[in-house]
């Protein structure tokens, strides 16, 4: 059997279009053949859809507040408006395909705007009791629990909680509709979402590239890629 392949979203940095070589090798780990994808437009966006077999949402800088509604907080990083627009339109042509998407951090908030729903722009400062979610430390740590409700993030990780890395001061406010929580950390954040009716739309918001020789976090990534073999079988 062919191995799938999988559409990962970059990352701008000074001019240059750049990945963090972890998504990569998770996506190679776990038996797929990453396809790093610059910006697409209603022009080209079905065109790359034809050929991939799954979209990977990667993390990055904030998403705007105006796709939902909001004017922007003091504390708001970076936004850069095109990705944003190709991100979400990504999100939207994948979904109606029904093809495997799977959002990571960054990938997991503009999955949720995508579809109607809103964001903490600095939970920091939104959100009262918030934990450290920013952490200091290298990547590959784990710095807090998540915890897992019924749904097929659970069925896939095959427990009730977790240890994961964390690296965001955004977060889901309002989840969209149609999805539902699939996981939260102790202070209330939300650290993961899905769409029940789709066949693999999945979203979280740590860092589960990151986490070598975890094992929630190889068996998220074997699922998505073996959701991605199933697509277009």
């Amino acid at each position: 059997m062919m191995k799938p392949l999988i559409g990962l979203t970059m990352h701008p940095v000074e001019g240059k279009m750049e990945i963090n070589n972890t998504y990569i090798n998770a996506i190679k780990r776990a038996g797929g053949i990453p396809l790093c994808i610059s910006y697409l437009d209603e022009e080209t966006v079905d065109d790359v859809l034809d050929r991939l077999n799954a979209v990977l949402l990667i993390g990055g800088y904030d998403v705007n507040p105006l796709l939902y509604g909001q004017e922007p907080h003091p504390k708001l990083g970076m936004v850069i408006d095109a990705r944003d627009q190709s991100e979400m339109l990504m999100a939207k042509k994948a979904f109606e395909r029904k093809m495997p998407l799977l959002g990571i951090c960054r990938g997991e908030q503009v999955m949720n705007v995508a579809f109607g729903g809103t964001l903490y722009q600095d939970i920091d400062t939104q959100v009262e009791g918030v934990l450290k979610h920013t952490q200091a430390s290298m990547r590959h740590e784990l710095t807090h629990t998540i915890e897992l409700f019924p749904s097929k993030l659970q069925q896939i990780i095959g427990q009730d909680s977790i240890l994961t890395n964390s690296f965001h001061h955004q977060a889901i406010d309002v989840i969209a509709p149609g999805f539902l929580l699939n996981a939260r950390a102790k202070d209330g954040v939300v650290e993961g979402i899905e769409h029940p009716e789709h066949p693999y739309c999945i979203g979280v918001q740590w860092h589960p590239e990151g986490l070598q020789n975890d094992v929630p976090s190889e068996k998220l990534f074997k699922s998505f890629i073996e959701a991605a073999m199933r697509y277009k079988s």
